[in-house]
This record gives structure tokens, C-alpha cells and sequence, in this order.
């Protein structure tokens, strides 16, 4: 067998321009097939990231019902050591937070609107969201800390600064009325223009305290360590749980338009891939099919002095797998630095493109994921073309007339 390897190796050598063509070609289907998938898979990531590891986290606890009627605050729940020591033991989870959430009527002077009210751990929600970061203008919550922040376009539209009073109204637990008047402690921004228009965020015991739900809460975030293994942990969870009195949801349930923007999206770019995947392969059998018909006489010549028809297509098909890999490992060797270049440093986007992406609340960023299940995807595909190629050269050899080949031009 390692006869029939350098064999093949010196032979595709022997015609180099002819070898170096078809490598070339395999070369840029892989190129640009890593380009663009890495691409996609990084802008696709960035969505994800930016929606989940913000907000919503990769895992939530909420009591049955919840989802399907959020603004009722009596879907809410209270949580006991039991459930924490289990929580606790789940070795899955980076960090998780409990949040009340619920909807009240904001007030300043004679200016009123509907907001999102949430009440918050201070210490564990920065830790989970970065939410200081967020801060534009005053300071974050402290612990214990009496006063609110406010999104930047609500806090435009309602004309609030720091340090003024904001007049909350609401329904609090089992039909209680719910009014405070609470200080501006900061203004935030959110990329999102739907939360930047609607989000107020106070401590969660004040905000406990204002509905009427001492130690209540309507939901519980989950941070992952290995967001690969969200199946498994949140497995883990609802085992943790009731599930006759709670719902565990992983966000792709919760953010189910996210997944069907990004199904149409991967829809369109498999058919690019196609059509790239189709050129090259027709590329590919073209050479084969000029290299094939190139060497007829050649293959006479070795099959007449005693070479048997299925070594000499052994040697055909090993060749081809030569010429292959040298074309895949060129293509991975061309696109990797790009890739790993802008994979540490993504390009921040500007125009429609950016103000597309902030309505979606995703930073606007081109990332590019490095991955190597992308190279492992693509490699196999462009190999098992090659693979198909083989089947003329080898069919053609086996059925090949010696006199025939050895007359021919």
C-alpha cells in the first residue's frame, strides 16, 4: 500500500499546473465556505449572546402559567432553602437571579406612560447582565438602596433627570393597590429601542414592598458555565423543581422570534452554500473529466506492461484524495488568520444595518465565530465531493480498451 501512496504522490506532481488548478479550485470553495459560515454562525452568536446573556439568561424558573400572562402579578412564586441547596448543587450554573417583573403606570407632572417594572438583586444582576455598565448618567443601586433607574428614552419622554421623583401606580399582589413615589437614582441605556423606552429597575425588596409580595418573586435567571450543555441542565433543574407549580423554560422557548429570524436567515445562506457547493463540484468533475481523458494513452501504456485495472484506479482514486486534502489544507491555511483576526477583533457596524440590529436589542457587531466544527462541516463536504469525482476516473479505467488507449491522441 505505501508503494501505491508515493506512487500517486509523484504522479500528481508530474503535471503540476494541471494538480495545482484543481487544488485551487477546492482551495476557494473551502475559503470561501469557512468565510461565510464562520460569519454567519459569529452574527447569529452575537444575537444570541447579546439577548440572553443581557436579559433573559439561558434557563428561567417561573411559576406554571407565567409566561402566557405576565403582567398578572399574582404569577409569582416564593423559594425556600430546599429548592436553593438544590439549585446550589447544580454544577451547570455560573449564577442566577431573582427578579419580580410586572407592569405599572409611571408618572412625572403631567406626563405618563406604561413601564416594565423590575425589581432586582443589585449586586447579582450586575454580576449577571453588567446593567452599571448601562448607566449613562448617576450611579447604579445600591444595597438598600430606596431610589430607581430609568431607561434613557423613557426618562427623555417622561423629562426626568437624576434626583427627580417618579410617580409609580399599579396592581399589587391579590388585588392590592400598588403607589409610591420613588427617586432617580441613574438613567441607563438599553441598544434595544423597545426596552430602552419602557424599563425601570428598583431593589428587589422595595419593589416587593410597593406590590404587596414580601419575598415573592416571578422569576428565577439562570447563567450557564457550558451553554452547550443547556439540555442537560435544564434537566437538571426541572428535577430540582415542581413541575405541577413552576415552568422551566431555556431561552430559545422564550425567544422564539429570535429562533425564527434566525432559521429564515440560515435558510438563505444553506442555499448560497448550495449553489457555491454546486459551481465547485462541477468544477472539480471538470477537471477530473480533462485530467481522465488527458491520460487514456497513459493508462493503456501502464495496464499493457502488466498493471491490473483496479490498482491503477487505486492509485487514479488516491491522487484525487491527495489533490483534495492539499486543496482543503490550503483553504483552511488562506481563511484561519482572517478568521482568528476578526474573531478577536469584531467590526462595529454603523447605518440601517446597525439601527436593524439595535431594534432586535443586539449590539451592532460583526463577529466571526472560531469554531472548529465549521472546519470539520466544510472540510467533509468538500472531501466527500472529491470522493464523488473519483467514481468517473475509476469507472473509466475499469472499462477502458487497452488498444483502444494505446491508438488514441
Amino acid at each position: 500500500m505505501i508503494y501505491y501512496l508515493k506512487l500517486a504522490w509523484r504522479n500528481i506532481w508530474r503535471n503540476k499546473r494541471r494538480t495545482l488548478l484543481t487544488a485551487a479550485s477546492v482551495s476557494l470553495a473551502i475559503f470561501l465556505a469557512l468565510i461565510m459560515r464562520s460569519m454567519q454562525i459569529g452574527v447569529y452568536g452575537n444575537i444570541i449572546d447579546s439577548v440572553v446573556q443581557s436579559y433573559t439568561g439561558y434557563i428561567q424558573i417561573h411559576k406554571k402559567g407565567f409566561w402566557n400572562e405576565r403582567e398578572d402579578i399574582n404569577n409569582s412564586f416564593t423559594i425556600n432553602d430546599t429548592l436553593t441547596h438544590k439549585l446550589n448543587s447544580i454544577g451547570n450554573i455560573s449564577i442566577y437571579v431573582p427578579r419580580l417583573e410586572s407592569f405599572a403606570l409611571a408618572s412625572k407632572e403631567d406626563q405618563t406612560k406604561g413601564v416594565v417594572l423590575t425589581g432586582i438583586d443589585p449586586d447579582k444582576e450586575d454580576r449577571f447582565t453588567a446593567i452599571s455598565k448601562k448607566i449613562v448618567e448617576g450611579r447604579y443601586l445600591s444595597e438598600d438602596d430606596k431610589g430607581i433607574i430609568v431607561s434613557q428614552n423613557l426618562a427623555k419622554y417622561l423629562k426626568l433627570n437624576v434626583n427627580d421623583t417618579l410617580v409609580l401606580i399599579g396592581q399589587g399582589f391579590e388585588g392590592t393597590s400598588a403607589a409610591g413615589k420613588y427617586p432617580v437614582r441613574g438613567i441607563m441605556h438599553f441598544p434595544s429601542p423597545d426596552l430602552d423606552n419602557r424599563m425601570v429597575y428598583m431593589n428587589l425588596s422595595v419593589c416587593q414592598e410597593f406590590y404587596g409580595g414580601e419575598n415573592r418573586l416571578t422569576s428565577l435567571a439562570f447563567n450557564l458555565i457550558d451553554p452547550v450543555e443547556i439540555d442537560k441542565t435544564s434537566t437538571e433543574i426541572k428535577g430540582a423543581v415542581n413541575l405541577k407549580q413552576y415552568e422551566v423554560m431555556t431561552w430559545d422557548q422564550m425567544l422564539v422570534e429570535i429562533i425564527q429570524f434566525i432559521k429564515s436567515k440560515n435558510a438563505g445562506s444553506y442555499f448560497i452554500l448550495g449553489i457555491l457547493y454546486l459551481i465547485v463540484a462541477f468544477g472539480i468533475f471538470g477537471t477530473v473529466l480533462m485530467m481522465t481523458t488527458e491520460r487514456v494513452k497513459e493508462f493503456g501504456v501502464v495496464v499493457s506492461i502488466g498493471m491490473q485495472k483496479s490498482k491503477l484506479a487505486l492509485v487514479v482514486a488516491i491522487e484525487m484524495i491527495y489533490i483534495g486534502i492539499t486543496g482543503i489544507l490550503g483553504g483552511i491555511i488562506l481563511a484561519t488568520p482572517i478568521i482568528y483576526y476578526f474573531y478577536l477583533y469584531p467590526i462595529r457596524l454603523s447605518g440601517d444595518l446597525a439601527r436593524t440590529m439595535a431594534d432586535f436589542g443586539v449590539e451592532p457587531l460583526l463577529r466571526i465565530a472560531f469554531q472548529s466544527d465549521i472546519y470539520i462541516t466544510h472540510s467533509l463536504l468538500i472531501l466527500a465531493i472529491v470522493l464523488l469525482a473519483i467514481i468517473y476516473p475509476v469507472q473509466k479505467i475499469m472499462q477502458f480498451k487497452v488498444v483502444e488507449a494505446l491508438h488514441s491522441k
